[in-house]
């Protein structure tokens, strides 16, 4: 299920990473919120960055099928890009310095 404070990017890493880890987004949302304490700032970022690390516990024991079907470079690119923009205001906020 599609997250509205995060980014496009963001919702689509975490949706592969769901599918990767073979269990739901909201599950792995409520996964985090169970360590995640409210005063802590970077919310989207640090969703994202829970996410990507369980994946990428996985993606990395199957290391070398990655690397040849070349899902490795494609989630890692996306996954920096998720880091970079995690938030649906991050994102509004790059298009618009992009169009100024």
């Amino acid at each position: 299920m599609e997250k509205k404070h995060l980014s496009s990017i963001a919702n689509d890493v975490l949706q592969r990473c769901s599918l990767r880890l073979d269990t739901s987004v909201d599950e792995l949302v409520h996964e985090f919120e169970a360590g995640w304490e409210p005063k802590m700032e970077g919310y989207s970022r640090k969703l994202v960055e829970f996410c990507c690390s369980k994946a990428l516990t996985d993606i990395c024991s199957k290391l070398e099928e990655t690397l040849v079907d070349g899902s490795f470079s494609r989630i890692m690119f996306d996954m920096m890009l998720a880091w970079e923009t995690p938030s649906s205001a991050d994102e509004e906020r790059h298009t618009v310095s992009f169009l100024a």
